[in-house]
């Protein structure tokens, strides 16, 4: 996965290899602003900053300053019960991590019968971010970007983009904690420049991919799906 490509073009091109497709497909970021955890989403771009020159996410200086870092660090720390150490991560495409998100999207018999490609149906909507499942909350003081979802036509996907001045190895051990404390399986992958983590749980399954970008800001996809 490169630098361009959002959460949703993420789990669009895990959708079209399950299909049996070749095509990569992309959407273009909204340039929305997101929230803090638990708090309600605010689109006021001093707030919260934005997208940037060279589709880079960019955050406020207050966002990334030391204490903000800090903050959203210990509350990472607390919502987890503590983070466990990360295992060393594995060197290689993380890809059937996003096809597993992408099956698990077919939450109905029917949706997986038909093979339906859940993706080309989300409705594009930063409310969706207020919609996370407990397991895989919005890290605290991410900025979300875009969101998109769907509970409907035998599917069930959540797919948000946000970024955060917290290091990226730091948010990957915050889902992974999350996702180990749930029952989930958890399997850490260095895909190129990106930290990826992915796993399942009965019929769920989710993929986290965090990257460092040149301004210094962590970009992170997270897509949660299933039952």
């Amino acid at each position: 996965m490169n630098k361009a490509t959002s959460g949703i073009g993420v789990i669009m091109l895990a959708t079209t290899l399950v299909l049996g497709g070749c095509k990569k497909a992309e959407q273009p970021g909204a340039g929305a602003t997101g929230t803090a955890l638990g708090e309600q989403i605010v689109v006021d771009p001093e707030v919260t900053g934005g997208v940037g020159e060279a589709g880079n996410v960019t955050l406020s200086p207050a966002s990334r300053a030391p204490q903000a870092v800090a903050a959203a660090r210990k509350s990472a720390a607390e919502l987890s019960g503590g983070l466990a150490a990360l295992p060393d991560a594995i060197k290689g495409s993380a890809a059937e991590l996003a096809q597993a998100a992408a099956q698990a999207a077919q939450a109905s018999p029917a949706a997986r019968a038909a093979r339906t490609d859940c993706s080309a149906k989300v409705q594009y909507s930063r409310d969706w971010a207020k919609k996370l499942p407990a397991e895989f909350p919005l890290y605290p003081q991410g900025a979300v970007q875009e969101a998109a979802g769907i509970d409907a036509e035998g599917c069930r996907l959540r797919v948000v983009s946000f970024g955060t001045a917290v290091p990226s190895e730091d948010v990957i051990a915050f889902y992974n904690t999350l996702a180990r404390k749930g029952g989930y399986s958890a399997e850490y992958r260095l895909d190129g420049s990106d930290r990826v983590l992915g796993g399942r749980k009965q019929g769920q399954a989710y993929v986290v991919y965090a990257r460092k970008q040149a301004n210094g800001v962590t970009e992170v996809d997270l897509v949660v799906s299933g039952k």
